[in-house]
């Protein structure tokens, strides 16, 4: 049990604002300031030929993920191409040392010069996954990381934000032609269905041909064998970390960052306690997976609820099949997890608010399911004690499988090979 000392800790930080020093408005501005050298890179590619057998990849979650499954997927050709992975942190050069990859330093010249003749370049955050700057001309593959709930790029007037700046004319203009120009030369976007090919068409300014349902990379491997095998496998990667786990109730929070704004759903003091008392009467344990740009909001931990970050579970699509209940609100991570035909808690006590200023893609208490929508802890733990009735966790179940139904078209774990014949099918027409 935590102490009074750290519970009062976690009150006084809940009305901080996050610790995270990035935001939005930072992030433009430093792409507004770098405008000289994308013009450089762009003059530099017009001299440069373009091999299409070198194929560039970049991802801000290291060697894992989309960008894993792709790099796997172009491995298995009978002529596979040449690909060399571009890192920016020691742990993805680790990475890549273990697992035999080539690699090179994104921002170093090599890392220039590779971007610049690389025919085929693939990232699943932003371009700059990959060096930014040499990039003109290229086949690009955008494994984007997650589906489209919350509104991005140019949908979403959050992330086009330039902080007190916005007022200078002209700015904001310049800002939306400079996020245009870069995704409008994305050339191939695999989504999971054709209602999230209509969003990311109009969040990336992309045609039809551009944005394909063809299924997400990233979400082979939850195909990857039976649902025991799968479950086997994931309990035993939650088991290095939880080492007592066994067959306990895994409870996975994993909450969305509020774009620097405070996160609604940290829980009180009196929330900890109350959940504490359910875990303990349960024989649960509840891990708590911060967005990576919110691990600093959250200071409470006992032998029943856990803070897990990335950087101790890199990979969040092997460990889904190992939790029995998800609680979240607007991350993909719901359409992921909902393979799994387990409970999903839809936690959103600011949903008003977060639809005001990111927005929405989709009608979120559809998403919920009627009465799914909760908006405290002491409501989460109602729910998930009502399910000692049948019938309360079989309805539970049954909105599950209607978000699986709805938004998980393909189901073969074949993504990442769809994705590398369109790229081929590109080469091809060159």
């Amino acid at each position: 049990m935590a102490t009074r000392a750290s519970l009062d800790t976690m009150t006084s930080m809940r009305t901080s604002r996050s610790s995270s020093a990035y935001s939005f408005a930072s992030a433009n501005l430093a792409k507004l300031a770098s405008l000289p050298r994308y013009a450089l890179g762009a003059i530099h590619s017009l001299s440069v030929h373009r091999d299409p057998n070198l194929w560039v990849i970049g991802s801000d979650f290291g060697l894992s993920d989309g960008g894993w499954a792709f790099y796997q997927a172009a491995q298995r050709l009978p002529d596979p191409p040449r690909i060399v992975w571009q890192v920016t942190t020691q742990r993805q050069r680790d990475q890549a040392i273990a697992a035999g990859v080539a690699w090179v330093d994104r921002d170093s010249t090599q890392g220039y010069r590779l971007a610049l003749q690389a025919g085929v370049i693939a990232v699943t955050h932003g371009l700059g996954d990959v060096n930014r700057y040499a990039q003109r001309g290229a086949i690009i593959v955008q494994l984007w990381h997650g589906s489209p709930l919350k509104k991005l790029n140019l949908d979403s007037p959050s992330v086009l934000n330039l902080g007190p700046l916005e007022r200078v004319p002209g700015l904001a203009r310049l800002l939306r032609t400079m996020y245009r120009t870069g995704t409008k030369s994305i050339s191939v976007f695999p989504v999971a269905c054709e209602e999230f090919a209509v969003s990311m068409r109009t969040a990336f300014a992309l045609s039809d041909q551009q944005v394909l349902a063809i299924g997400e990379p990233r979400g082979d491997e939850l195909f990857d064998g039976t649902a025991a095998e799968l479950r086997a496998r994931s309990r035993a990667l939650w088991e290095q970390t939880i080492p007592d786990l066994a067959e306990r109730r895994l409870i996975l929070q994993a909450p969305t960052w509020r774009d620097g704004e405070v996160d609604p759903t940290i829980p009180t003091a009196d929330d900890w306690a109350r959940i504490e008392e359910f875990c303990d009467r349960t024989d649960s344990v509840l891990v708590i997976r911060p967005h990576p740009k919110s691990v600093g909001d959250y200071h409470y931990s006992s032998n029943r609820i856990q803070i897990i970050d990335g950087s101790r579970q890199p990979q969040i699509m092997p460990l889904l099949w190992g939790v029995d209940v998800l609680i979240t609100d607007y991350s993909s991570i719901l359409f992921d997890y909902a393979v799994t035909d387990n409970p999903i808690v839809c936690l959103a006590p600011d949903l008003e608010h977060y639809e005001a200023t990111r927005g929405l893609y989709i009608d979120y208490t559809d998403i919920c399911g009627e009465g799914g929508l909760l908006r405290t802890w002491d409501e989460v733990i109602t729910r998930m004690d009502s399910w000692s009735e049948a019938d309360a966790l079989a309805a539970d179940r049954a909105r599950t499988r209607a978000i699986f139904d709805r938004f998980i078209t393909h189901r073969d774990g074949r993504n990442a090979e769809r994705t590398v014949e369109r790229v081929l099918e590109l080469l091809a027409a060159t």
